[in-house]
């Protein structure tokens, strides 16, 4: 018997504890209201009211037997075994049509309680489930970004490994891609620069990085590519270094700031004037998905 039948968010804030009064039958008639225009709407309650309600009847069954009031079974053996036609005392008969009046039995109050207390921890235990079943489900969501990322950086490595393992100038980038914590950033063109595409490699804890490039031209004098890395979403640039790029394509600098290395979100590589200071200002040339 399930209690937990939903994966969505909870239908009213109060759901369990009208679904408990009801069994219990102490629901105001405004609860009751609002009950009624709850199972109009979501009419699969009703599979989790019909299990309150059968737990409520099965609490009698696992209360202990209580002990005949004094002299009750004597009464109950002399009543029966009365003359047939002595008279019940008038104030025994009702009329007929009449509604029998309900008989507390000395389990009620016990059972009541106990059921309130099942159904409440029936409750409880739901909830936890819920939160358990989110936050698994989040750190599969995590787990899952993380593995799409390394499985991105591999075949960024392979690509690259294999376009540039025949040249010998780029034995550095060799070096760098045989390492198995190297970080590899894909960079495409923007802006005017649409047609240029590169690689940037860096290792964790190493001030070096690494830019392998495509269609990138050699600045002129007076400018430079200055790099900017984006430690989160919500975070401005920083400043990683500048350089100007080679015919071959292939370029190294010393970063000025470790948290360059530090698995940013975004690399930018801008084009900007020498003189300019090192905030984002010029154009962005090639840059990395977020």
């Amino acid at each position: 018997m399930s209690f937990d039948s939903f994966s969505t968010p909870d239908p009213h804030p109060d759901w369990h504890d009208l679904l408990t009064g009801y069994a219990l039958g102490n629901l105001s008639s405004e609860e009751a209201a609002t009950l009624e225009a709850l199972l109009a709407q979501r009419p699969e309650l009703k599979a989790d009211l019909l299990a309150y309600q059968e737990t409520l009847a099965m609490v009698p069954y696992a209360l202990e037997p209580q002990p005949l009031p004094p002299g009750l079974e004597q009464t109950l053996i002399t009543a029966a075994t009365q003359s047939p036609q002595a008279s019940p005392k008038p104030s025994t008969l009702r009329p007929l049509g009449s509604s029998p009046r309900p008989l507390r039995k000395p389990w009620y109050g016990a059972a009541m309680t106990a059921a309130a207390l099942v159904i409440a921890l029936i409750g409880t235990d739901n909830y936890q489930l819920r939160q358990q079943q989110l936050t698994l489900q989040a750190d599969m969501e995590r787990t899952q970004a993380e593995i799409q990322t390394l499985q991105e950086t591999l075949l960024a490595k392979e690509t690259l490994l294999a376009e540039v393992a025949a040249k010998p100038q780029f034995e550095e980038v060799v070096d760098i891609l045989r390492q198995p914590n190297a970080l590899v950033y894909s960079l495409q063109g923007t802006g005017d620069a649409l047609t240029s595409s590169g690689s940037l490699l860096t290792l964790p804890n190493h001030s070096e990085v690494q830019l392998v490039s495509h269609n990138l031209p050699v600045l002129p004098d007076g400018q430079v590519y200055r790099l900017w890395s984006v430690a989160t979403e919500a975070s401005s640039p920083m400043f990683c270094g500048q350089f100007n790029n080679t015919e071959a394509g292939n370029v190294q600098w010393t970063v000025p700031d470790a948290l360059c290395n530090a698995t940013p979100v975004q690399v930018i590589i801008t084009v900007d004037a020498v003189v300019d200071p090192p905030v984002p200002k010029g154009p962005a040339v090639l840059e990395s998905s977020i």
